[in-house]
């Protein structure tokens, strides 16, 4: 086996127990950080009023192409889920050389999901202070941190959707 390919079956292998490891259980759950901020249209979003919702909250960048695809899956779990409380919350991390190209990714893509931009970094830097994108970080009903991911790999979107279901089964507040 290559040094190459050693290398990428431990990347692949690091990234699938990732995705595996269940959800912290309900007791040992740490309240989720603070987070507001604006939409596109300037409205500000507060993670604290949405107590009694699954939040997902997405970090995401334009230019980054795991990211979007990432983002199109959580979408369409919101569009089919956001009935039964999913909230989806996709924050732009764009820096300012990037920040125009935010508004026409989403219209592109046409995401229906809620999308935050976190202009001075200070939801990355309390999120995901290593700051990698993707980042995913899920809430539970009770405003609690339920995972974490890193990275995106195509089907992972399975075991977010096998995590939203259950989060979305316990009870709310």
């Amino acid at each position: 086996m290559t040094r190459w390919a050693r290398a990428a079956l431990l990347a692949a292998s690091a990234i699938a127990t990732l995705v595996a490891w269940p959800a912290t259980a309900e007791e040992e759950r740490a309240p989720a950080p603070a987070l507001s901020l604006r939409d596109l249209d300037g409205k500000q979003v507060n993670l604290a009023d949405l107590r009694g919702k699954v939040v997902v909250i997405s970090l995401w960048a334009s230019w980054c192409a795991p990211c979007k695809q990432e983002l199109k899956h959580l979408d369409a779990m919101y569009r089919r889920l956001k009935g039964q409380g999913l909230v989806v919350l996709a924050v732009s991390t764009d820096g300012p050389e990037t920040q125009a190209d935010v508004r026409g990714t989403v219209r592109q893509a046409r995401w229906q999901v809620p999308v935050l931009v976190d202009r001075e970094g200070a939801a990355m830097a309390r999120l995901n202070p290593r700051g990698t994108v993707p980042f995913t970080l899920f809430i539970d009903r009770r405003g609690r941190q339920a995972q974490r991911h890193e990275g995106y790999t195509a089907g992972d979107e399975r075991a977010y959707g096998t995590l939203i279901d259950k989060l979305l089964a316990e009870p709310a507040p």
